[in-house]
């Protein structure tokens, strides 16, 4: 399946490329068809996810049936250790499944090689240039990103050395999402306030400018849903 760009308006594009140049941010609604964008989402839904999270100072994945494997005991000091941690240090707590390093390692389902190749076609890499001004992206890459209760990511700015990234993305996936579920993706203000928040609306690009002081607010107890995204960064060669 391989997904069509229903952003074609022409004013549309200009607003949004004045947002971005001023605030380096800006949410691109109904980027894909709607049919193709509840394909993406239930495709996701049977997806296999690890855990990601930090110990000390690195990134750390956690399989599936590795935690299945663990007592209730160790699964709450587990949770309780990452919580504890993300007080004062760096810390994210959410499922992950792959894309781009499984399309690399030929192991992705046919739906994933197929939206890792739309992402990195002439159509979409087009528009992103267009929308963002920034005339040095050459790819895209992507993972599955599935927030569930409890689940955030704390204060970052996407800067990674060597990546070349320069805008990041989120592709809202859930159809539906109430703001009291969490899940915002908060901008940072230097006056310690949130300067804005993105809701994760279904069928929504979030686009941020890299680096942007940024979190994912904790999905909240009572979210009826799962928060489903296809995140990554808009990279140089």
């Amino acid at each position: 399946m391989t997904p069509t760009l229903a952003i074609q308006d022409p004013a549309r594009r200009a607003s949004i490329r004045d947002r971005l140049a001023r605030t380096g941010r800006a949410q691109v609604e109904g980027v894909l068809t709607p049919s193709d964008a509840l394909g993406l989402y239930e495709a996701a839904t049977a997806a296999d996810f690890n855990v990601v999270t930090r110990r000390g100072t690195g990134h750390v994945d956690l399989p599936a049936a590795w935690l299945a494997s663990l007592t209730p005991d160790q699964k709450q000091a587990l949770g309780q250790a990452v919580q504890a941690s993300a007080q004062s240090d760096f810390q994210y707590l959410y499922d992950n499944h792959p894309i781009y390093d499984l399309v690399q390692a030929g192991q992705a389902r046919p739906v994933w090689r197929d939206l890792l190749a739309f992402l990195n076609g002439a159509a979409f890499l087009d528009l992103m240039r267009d929308l963002t001004g920034e005339a040095r992206i050459a790819l895209a890459d992507a993972q599955l990103t599935r927030y569930r209760a409890g689940h955030f990511l704390t204060e970052h700015d996407d800067h990674a050395e060597g990546k070349n990234r320069f805008f990041a993305y989120v592709l809202n996936l859930t159809p539906v999402w109430r703001i009291e579920w969490g899940g915002l993706l908060a901008f940072h203000g230097d006056d310690g306030n949130v300067a804005e928040a993105f809701t994760p609306r279904f069928n929504t690009l979030n686009l941020l400018k890299v680096p942007s002081p940024h979190s994912v607010t904790q999905v909240a107890l009572s979210a009826a849903a799962d928060r489903i995204s296809v995140t990554g960064w808009l990279r140089g060669a």
